[in-house]
């Protein structure tokens, strides 16, 4: 299972599929897509993605402990959900344009969707090979609760694309060693009934 960096590693894995598939067209350059809040006042970007909740996926919950080696067991996995919105920079040095905008929004849609998931096995070594991966949905959020994230960013409501990416795995450190039994005494019983004695072992 992965280690901390996980959700760290999810976003960057995000920000690497966006770059290749939004650069050279419509985004010019990769530098030019970044992992930002909205609310920061960088003028150098042209895209961000912003991670603005992420929440415990209780449906997927296990209570099944990890066995690794060592005689060695580990709390089970948190399984969380990762939601994430993807906006222009209207203080970029040089606007894009509304055309330009939603030819970008277009093509995000578009490569989020192609993907369908989030392989994060090659960003995290703690992660299995057969782990499951990241599914991405795009969120219908009302315009109300759209409305409510940029407020708590105190920043003017833009246009965006939400999406999710889930279940990602975060392990525990809590780990406990299993003791084994290597090797068993018998004990000798006698049961003694009237005029007849049986030993059994």
């Amino acid at each position: 299972m992965a280690d901390f960096s996980i959700i760290s590693d999810a976003s960057s894995a995000l920000l690497r599929l966006l770059r290749e598939n939004l650069c050279p067209d419509p985004v010019i350059s990769p530098e030019s897509i970044v992992l930002i809040s909205p609310s920061d006042k960088n003028s150098d970007f042209q895209l961000g993605l912003y991670l603005y909740d992420l929440r415990e996926l209780s449906e997927y919950r296990s209570t099944t402990p990890v066995h690794s080696g060592n005689n060695l067991r580990t709390k089970p996995p948190k399984p969380l959900s990762l939601y994430y919105v993807l906006f222009i920079n209207n203080k970029a040095q040089i606007a894009a344009g509304a055309e330009m905008e939603q030819r970008i929004f277009g093509r995000a849609i578009q490569a989020l969707m192609d993907a369908g998931s989030l392989d994060l096995t090659g960003a995290n070594p703690y992660l299995q090979p057969d782990e499951e991966s990241a599914s991405i949905s795009i969120l219908n959020h009302s315009f109300e609760e759209k409305t409510k994230i940029w407020s708590a960013l105190q920043s003017p409501y833009q246009v965006g694309v939400y999406f999710m990416a889930s279940p990602v795995m975060l392990s525990s450190r809590t780990q406990e060693r299993i003791v084994r039994v290597t090797e068993m005494t018998a004990k000798a019983e006698i049961i003694q009934s009237p005029g007849i004695s049986i030993q059994s072992e």
